[in-house]
C-alpha cells in the first residue's frame, strides 16, 4: 500500500534505523522500511565495487501513513537529536 505511506526519513546508518524503529515502536506508530542496495544493477558491475566507500552502499527508507508523518518527523528528530 505504497499510496497510503509517505517517506518520512532516509538514512545510511544502521545504528539511526534502529533508534528509529525503536522509537516508532514505543510510540505505537506503524513503518516500514526499504533498503536500496547502491552497490547493485550498476554499471559498477562490471567493475566490482572499487573505490566505492562501503558505508554508503546502503540506504535504508522509513515510511509511515500518512496520517503519522508529522508525529513520527517530530519522534526521528528527538530520538536522533538526544
Amino acid at each position: 500500500m505504497p499510496f497510503f505511506k509517505e517517506e518520512v526519513y532516509a538514512t545510511y546508518s544502521l545504528e539511526d534505523l534502529s533508534k528509529i524503529r525503536e522509537i516508532l515502536a514505543i510510540e505505537g506508530i506503524k513503518y516500514s522500511y526499504r533498503v536500496k542496495d547502491g552497490s547493485s544493477r550498476t554499471s559498477r558491475g562490471n567493475f566490482g565495487s572499487f573505490g566505492m566507500n562501503t558505508k554508503y552502499e546502503r540506504q535504508y527508507v522509513i515510511l509511515v501513513y500518512k496520517k503519522d508523518v508529522e508525529q513520527a518527523k517530530y519522534l526521528i528528530h528527538k530520538a536522533l537529536n538526544s
